[in-house]
């Protein structure tokens, strides 16, 4: 079983600052940074989960 706790930490990271962003009356330029700081996120949380998974995948061949 692969951990995933700086994964999770990522998601919790991403949950924060869209919660924040959403409910407080920020600046356009605020709210547009924020956001662009979830896709970067995102992005790095999904190329990461990407990665665990073909490194799984792999092991499991080699174990079968």
């Amino acid at each position: 079983m692969t951990d995933l706790f700086f994964e999770s930490l990522a998601l919790d990271r991403i949950d924060l600052v869209a919660r924040l962003v959403t409910s407080s009356n920020c600046q356009e330029e605020d709210r547009e940074l924020a956001l662009f700081w979830i896709a970067e996120m995102t992005a790095a949380l999904i190329d990461e989960l990407n990665k665990i998974e073909k490194n799984s995948y792999q092991n499991h061949l080699t174990d079968s």
